[in-house]
């Protein structure tokens, strides 16, 4: 009864989930029925077959029974190195850091994957048995502190400086024709962040994968799919000559 963009719709339908199916759902960026409003019918019946979710819905199967062991299993294997990981990774090096993460030391991990759910997670507690062995160690400000990531502020951006952008990339003629997103229901998700829904992760991600499909499907020349910064490498003299000259 609550219509599409209404406040709490999403955690309500959450809610009414259990088990795996509500690990996944909150895991998923776009749910079936956004899906349909957002996809032109040719691409979705395209998505439809094929299920992202079907390798971890088998382990979810074969698991103990401790749904918190099979959620940090799918974590280790798929979320972490596949997102986390790979950017934390990206941006240390890129600024020529060695970043370590010491809590996913092998050892330390699967000292942790004996432990119980209970102790694991108490309520709302996340790490709890850690927390205990930490207090009196590390100060209280910093064990009860709430969690926070490292993420870029693009809500602000997509109301902001890349607002601009963002609707001349999904709502150009070019996106319209690539036949794949519905251009009113990426209108109306503009209007509801725009009214103050947080949808950036979905706008970055619609704009993303548009302006990939225009680097390297919209040419076949590499020249044109290179960044500037290649282009120009390109541009220069085959090594053997650039290596005459240098002598």
């Amino acid at each position: 009864m609550m219509p599409h963009g209404m406040t709490g719709r999403r955690f309500l339908r959450h809610l009414a989930l259990e088990g795996s199916e509500r690990y996944f759902d909150a895991s998923t960026m776009f749910h079936a029925d956004e899906m349909r409003r957002l996809f032109r019918t040719e691409a979705l019946a395209q998505i439809a077959r094929h299920d992202p979710w079907s390798t971890a819905r088998a382990e979810w199967r074969e698991s103990s029974g401790d749904w918190l062991a099979a959620a940090q299993y799918d974590d280790i294997n798929r979320y972490l190195p596949l997102d986390i990981l790979t950017k934390v990774d990206r941006m240390s090096m890129a600024h020529s850091i060695e970043a370590r993460p010491p809590l996913l030391d092998h050892k330390f991990v699967e000292f942790a994957a004996t432990i119980p759910a209970r102790f694991r997670l108490r309520g709302r507690d996340t790490k709890y048995i850690f927390k205990k062995a930490m207090r009196g160690i590390l100060p209280d400000t910093i064990i009860d502190r709430q969690k926070h990531g490292f993420a870029v502020p693009l809500g602000h951006w997509f109301r902001g400086a890349l607002a601009g952008f963002a609707r001349d990339v999904l709502l150009s003629r070019t996106c319209r024709e690539r036949g794949i997103f519905d251009t009113r229901s990426v209108e109306h998700l503009f209007k509801l962040h725009t009214r103050g829904r947080d949808l950036d992760l979905q706008l970055w991600t619609m704009l993303s994968f548009e302006l990939w499909c225009r680097r390297f499907l919209d040419t076949s020349d590499v020249r044109d799919v290179a960044p500037e910064r290649t282009r120009q490498t390109l541009r220069q003299p085959p090594a053997p000559a650039i290596f005459a000259a240098a002598h």
